[in-house]
């Protein structure tokens, strides 16, 4: 008769129960819309290559929201529910100062699930990429004039 270490039985209950800890993403998958909102509305008050960064970032940030969702389904084999985010009426610096804060969020949460048996790959490449986007940012933040 073979025996099961129960702490590790314990483990993988929970993670099953869980579903992996899934159920942060419904949230992270929120707040990358939010950024795609916003840098979408942002590229039309900028202009040249500024107004086409934003552009750029509104896509990584729709393809990571994507990404997430497919994470989520394959995971729980269900659709995440996530509520539309409402965009704040902010002025420019002001948003992509939140936006920044909500990069770096993400980001934390990103290299806390780098080590997830099915997903840690992914988690650590979207890591990487919001690093990128925070440098995007603050070159842009640098850039303005008041």
């Amino acid at each position: 008769m073979q025996t099961y270490d129960p702490k590790k039985v314990a483990r993988v209950w929970e993670r099953v129960q869980n579903h992996g800890g899934m159920e942060m993403l419904p949230e992270l998958i929120g707040m990358e819309w939010l950024d795609a909102m916003t840098y979408m509305a942002l590229s039309r008050r900028f202009q040249g290559r500024d107004s086409q960064l934003l552009r750029q970032l509104a896509q990584q940030e729709q393809d990571h929201a994507a990404c997430l969702r497919g994470i989520y389904t394959l995971a729980t084999g269900r659709r995440p529910v996530v509520s539309t985010p409402v965009m704040p009426k902010e002025d420019p610096e002001a948003l992509l100062r939140k936006s920044y804060g909500s990069h770096m969020q993400r980001l934390a949460r990103y290299e806390a699930r780098k080590e997830d048996p099915e997903y840690g790959q992914i988690f650590s490449q979207l890591a990487q990429q919001e690093r990128d986007q925070c440098q995007k940012l603050l070159a842009l933040l640098g850039r303005m004039n008041k």
